[in-house]
């Protein structure tokens, strides 16, 4: 080899060694900033399972109304609207109210099971299954944030959910301290789509960067509740609180994921505060606690560390045995599985299960974050999905919650019998209907699933879904105003639309104004 060649493969070797370290230091940044703590997923699974027993009370208290073929949403009306969800309800095997009790104790007892970490891919994998039914047993009461949850649900299973604080941790005996891979990946991109996408959507209206959303948005008055009641005394505060909101949508991605260590961690619980004040203003369902468990994946291992130091030492060491678990204590069964092949000299057997398992998931989160990205990009460029992939059951990524501007107005609903004396009454035995402005339009529902029931009815009956959704509702309302009446007095229902347009600097200057969404013989 002359000199010159022997100088020419020096620099080749050194430019390798600087590329090999600058990728390695690139590795490096990105793990530290990708992985995440085993107690944080614990913590996110936990918090999972205790969303959907929070979901399931709520909804139990109008199981009757809005799942049986004694409500509002009978089967016949689940057959005929939402096609995109037709045939994917086990709830809809049956209208009968017991058949829905039984499936709401079932799903319980799986988000239990969640909680505690038993077989937590498989039980998450049937309390999604369940979780997915319920909400395409009636489409018509769902909001963004039950999307949100059952993807956010969909997301958390392709990582390690049970590695500790766990049931599954202690058949296996030991645990990872941390991971980091596309599961991991995915699980920490989902909420920094859901908050840069609402932020870009939110531009393109004119309310939020000029630093008026919030405060056009806490004078909706069938949305606002609790603290949002008295915050529009405060106008300088509301745009203090909309820019901070702002910058915690625009900058997520900058905040959630260039932060490391303790950097991170006031940053995630800015968030946790954000989302605290939503849960005390606004009426939004499950959005700020989904919202919250999102973030939780971002604590980082020193947090989780100081907060073990707090926990006195004699429970931090207390050790539980897996023979109190009796039965449920053995190891897995698909250990039991892998060791008899071994014991009958089928390691190859074995071994090729085991690293089929672990390519499987590394796919499949891959194609999670693919998913997360490709979707959540599309729906705020002219960038179209193809075709081949375009689904109404894949396009889940989009995240709009009052964007581009908050509503100018808002609505509450009436429901009047017309009975056979001519006169007009209250449907459900309350007061005569008025077009007077309540004192608080959101003490006009039961909660937030009625008001976005009554708005697809409202849709419905302006023509969408053939008018399903609307002549269900006002068969329902003759129902009960015949039980409150008698059937030889009620002879028809009108269910009116009340329309308030809200307060400009505190005042009201527009009366509101009423439209019969439905009339319906008795």
């Amino acid at each position: 080899m002359t000199r010159t060649q022997r100088q020419d493969h020096s620099r080749t070797t050194e430019l390798h060694d600087r590329l090999w370290q600058g990728l390695e230091t690139l590795r490096r940044h990105a793990r530290a900033r990708l992985e995440i703590d085993t107690r944080a997923l614990a913590a996110l699974r936990i918090a999972l399972g205790t969303i959907i027993l929070l979901d399931l009370f709520h909804r139990a208290g109008s199981l009757e109304v809005f799942y049986t073929d004694a409500g509002v949403y009978p089967l016949a009306a689940y057959e005929s609207t939402y096609g995109r969800y037709t045939g994917l309800s086990l709830h809809a095997a049956s209208g009968e109210l017991w058949f829905q009790q039984l499936l709401f104790a079932i799903a319980g007892l799986f988000a239990v099971a969640l909680i505690l970490g038993y077989r937590t891919r498989l039980v998450g994998f049937v309390s999604l299954v369940l979780l997915f039914s319920l909400h395409a047993r009636n489409p018509a009461v769902l909001n963004g944030a039950d999307r949100l949850f059952r993807v956010l649900l969909f997301v958390a299973l392709v990582t390690p959910l049970g590695e500790r604080w766990s049931v599954d941790a202690l058949r296996r005996g030991s645990a990872r301290r941390t991971v980091v891979g596309f599961g991991t990946a995915a699980l920490l991109a989902q909420p920094i789509v859901v908050f840069t996408q609402n932020a870009i959507l939110k531009h393109e209206g004119e309310r939020w960067y000029a630093g008026e959303g919030i405060g056009v948005a806490i004078t909706d008055d069938a949305m606002t509740i609790f603290l949002g009641n008295h915050l529009g005394a405060y106008p300088g505060l509301l745009e203090a609180l909309n820019w901070a909101w702002v910058t915690l949508l625009a900058g997520s991605a900058a905040f959630l994921l260039l932060t490391r260590g303790w950097l991170r961690v006031p940053v995630v619980f800015a968030y946790l505060g954000a989302f605290a004040g939503l849960l005390l203003s606004f009426s939004v369902g499950l959005f700020p606690f989904v919202l919250a468990a999102a973030v939780l994946p971002f604590l980082p291992t020193q947090f989780w560390d100081a907060l073990e130091r707090l926990v006195p030492a004699r429970v931090a060491h207390w050790q539980p045995r897996t023979s109190w678990l009796g039965p449920v204590g053995r190891p897995p069964l698909e250990w039991r599985v892998l060791e008899t092949l071994r014991q009958r000299g089928r390691d190859d057997v074995a071994s090729f299960v085991t690293d089929y398992g672990r390519s499987f998931l590394t796919i499949a989160g891959a194609l999670v974050l693919a998913w997360i990205l490709l979707f959540g990009a599309a729906h705020v460029s002219s960038y179209d999905v193809p075709d081949e992939i375009n689904s109404p059951h894949l396009n889940e990524q989009r995240w709009g919650l009052y964007a581009p501007d908050p509503s100018e107005s808002y609505d509450w609903y009436g429901t009047e019998a017309r009975l056979e004396d001519r006169s007009s009454v209250g449907a459900f035995g309350d007061e005569n209907i008025t077009a007077d402005r309540p004192p608080d339009a959101s003490q006009e529902y039961e909660d937030f699933r009625e008001r976005k029931y009554l708005e697809s009815v409202r849709d419905s009956g302006w023509g969408d879904s053939e008018g399903i959704i609307a002549t269900s509702y006002a068969d329902w309302a003759c129902e009960q105003a015949i039980e409150e009446y008698g059937d030889d007095e009620v002879d028809r229902v009108i269910i009116y639309r009340f329309n308030q347009p809200q307060p400009l600097e505190g005042e009201y200057e527009e009366d509101s104004t009423h439209y019969t969404v439905i009339e319906r013989s008795c």
